[in-house]
């Protein structure tokens, strides 16, 4: 008889027990207790039977606390985790999306870059293909340039359309050029326009005509006469 009184007074600790839980005056953490299915409630109601103590439930308390603490660990880092994940694949996908970009730039500039080349060195170029190019390679530099890129691009077109002088167009070509380095990623490039021009003219220091080109093309433009057109009053 004494044994069924404490089979009975042990269900009954559970059914107050899961009631207690489930109350919404019972912190949070008792609840998610309860979601750890009914083998943690019984183990809990276990040991508040055994306690002969009134504050049974403060001992209960005190022995789920490292339960909870480890939910709670467990939830934090499995949110860090799906963030960290969530961020690195942001990050793959800007790196792709440069990398395209970048690509493309390199279609672009290579053209253009080998067409000016040619018209320089008076070399023999195809009028109708030098036409396509230019009006191509002006399609999508506005697209893909920098706004250095397509300015200077601008500045070498308006003044091979109006008879510069030889420095000046010198001048604008190399600008040019140093602007695609810069779009194509060298933005802190220490190049200057006598680096790029002294590849290709051998008396590039001993040629008066070509002497001071880095300083600004508008210096350059007032040091031979020439008016850009469109800085023109």
């Amino acid at each position: 008889m004494i044994v069924h009184v404490k089979a009975v007074t042990a269900t009954d600790r559970v059914s107050k027990l899961r009631r207690t839980l489930l109350s919404s005056a019972v912190p949070l953490a008792f609840k998610v207790l309860i979601g750890m299915g009914d083998s943690m409630v019984m183990e809990l109601a276990h040991l508040a039977a055994q306690s002969s103590s009134p504050d049974w439930k403060l001992s209960l308390t005190v022995a789920a606390i490292p339960a909870f603490a480890s939910i709670v660990a467990a939830t934090v880092a499995a949110r860090a985790a799906k963030r960290a994940k969530k961020v690195e694949l942001s990050a793959q996908h800007l790196r792709d999306l440069e990398n395209r970009i970048s690509e493309k730039k390199y279609d672009v500039y290579k053209p253009m870059i080998n067409l000016i080349r040619d018209m320089l060195d008076r070399r023999q170029v195809d009028e109708e293909d030098s036409r396509a190019k230019i009006s191509d390679f002006s399609t999508w530099v506005i697209i893909y340039g920098s706004d250095e890129a397509v300015q200077a691009f601008h500045n070498f077109m308006q003044a091979a359309y109006h008879d510069p002088p030889v420095k000046v167009l010198m001048k604008l070509y190399a600008d040019f050029v140093m602007a695609a380095r810069r779009d194509m990623g060298y933005s802190d490039t220490k190049v200057e326009p006598s680096h790029f021009l002294g590849m290709r003219i051998n008396d590039l220091y001993d040629n008066s005509l070509l002497r001071n080109i880095d300083v600004p093309y508008l210096d350059v433009c007032a040091e031979e006469r020439w008016q850009p057109p469109w800085v023109r009053p």
